[in-house]
């Protein structure tokens, strides 16, 4: 029996390793021989009962604790939900899904007389299967000894904790269109969470988050004063549900070229975070390279982005209401002035149109006017072609004229 189910779940049997587990909360997964950490980069797998086997390639493996600081895919968050007489199991979620509401129970996790804890996933131990020392791991059931080993690091230390690392440097602005599966507060120091709340060609309108948590799942746009992530850090907050406002911006989980999920780029209706060709932050076309087989270009994974509408231009400010309002009477006066200039073409085509008109019609006349017509005797002898003055001098009778007998009289 084969069922869909996110390779979360895998994950979730290796999340008690040395008794790391602090209460519930955001951790981190590493192999404890490869120190790879574990990325969830999409929300489908599948688990075959009878085989014994397990897609898990939405778990990708990385070293580098620096890029795991910063990045929302490593981020778990473990729910502690009971026990039995040798294991003790739990929930699992992240990016927007999770065990339990997936596969519909929790995951067991136990360990051995050494206390060590292991991943054993219908019959096989779930390991790192790349022997090498590389950037990149594979997740799967091959290895033996630490390769089956998971540590877990909870995070709120000094040391392991989620940093916003700055994508958009527009002058002395640090920016970040963010997208993710948690709630946050800011810690770090003059960091800023700004939303979308109108569109317009002249400016995209934003407006400042004042609310103490962001709901997990929350398309915005961090504002930090340094692209220095460990200056940059968020709390944490399991809570979900939404913000008390109008907010335009959408966001995508993943971008994963192997198992296809992932949100193609519309330049027609789709803007993202960027700096514009006059050095301002804005709303512009995206720069990401095409991919080399669909030639398309992707939204990038966990980030936030905006719809517009169709034929929109290809940069649109980011201002305030403020900024907005200050530049709207100027905005107003080359709109009049625009659509004075559109009125008078107006006026000059539709006056162009009439004088041609009158001028064909006048030609018209005067070519009807002036045509020669054959002319013939009854009895047949050709007159030749004549005018109409000379028609009108014919003496009075019966005439052939254009094929029709016309009858002249005086």
């Amino acid at each position: 029996m084969k069922r869909l189910i996110t390779t979360l779940s895998f994950l979730a049997f290796s999340l008690v390793l040395f008794a790391q587990v602090d209460g519930d909360g955001y951790y981190r997964v590493s192999n404890v021989k490869t120190e790879r950490y574990v990325y969830v980069t999409d929300n489908t797998g599948s688990i075959d009962i009878h085989a014994a086997t397990a897609d898990m390639g939405a778990l990708e493996l990385w070293k580098n604790h620096d890029r795991a600081l910063s990045d929302p895919a490593s981020v778990i968050y473990i729910e502690y939900k009971g026990s039995n007489s040798d294991s003790k199991y739990y929930d699992l979620q992240a990016q927007g899904t999770g065990v339990y509401s997936i596969i519909g129970y929790y995951v067991n996790v136990y360990s051995d007389d050494n206390k060590e804890y292991y991943v054993y996933a219908e019959g096989k131990y779930l390991s790192d299967d790349n022997y090498g020392t590389g950037e990149s791991g594979q997740m799967g059931t091959l290895r033996t000894g630490a390769y089956r080993k998971w540590a877990v690091s909870k995070l709120g230390t000094d040391d392991e904790y989620f940093g916003v690392k700055p994508t958009v440097i527009a002058g002395d602005r640090y920016l970040h269109p963010f997208y993710a599966d948690f709630g946050f507060s800011l810690q770090g120091s003059g960091m800023k969470v700004w939303t979308v709340k109108e569109v317009h060609d002249e400016a995209v309108i934003v407006e400042e988050v004042t609310d103490n948590v962001i709901p997990a799942s929350t398309p915005v746009i961090i504002e930090c004063l340094t692209d220095n992530v460990a200056s940059n850090k968020l709390n944490l907050v399991k809570q979900s549900g939404s913000l008390n406002r109008t907010n335009l911006l959408k966001g995508v989980y993943f971008n994963n070229s192997v198992r296809k999920n992932r949100v193609e780029f519309d330049s027609n209706t789709m803007r993202v975070l960027g700096v514009m060709s006059d050095g301002r932050p804005g709303y512009v076309l995206s720069t990401v390279e095409s991919d080399s087989k669909t030639k398309k270009q992707y939204l990038e994974a966990n980030q936030s982005y905006l719809t517009v509408p169709a034929g929109s231009p290809n940069e649109i400010p980011v201002m305030t209401q403020a900024e907005y309002d200050i530049l709207l009477p100027e905005i107003i006066r080359q709109k009049e002035i625009a659509d004075s200039i559109r009125i008078a073409d107006s006026i000059r085509v539709a006056d162009s149109i009439r004088i041609a008109d009158s001028i064909n019609a006048r030609i018209d006349v005067v070519s009807v006017e002036t045509r020669l017509k054959s002319v013939f005797m009854l009895s047949g002898r050709s007159l030749g072609n004549l005018s109409k003055e000379e028609i009108e001098q014919l003496p009075a009778g019966i005439y052939i004229i254009e094929k029709r007998k016309v009858v002249i009289g005086r």
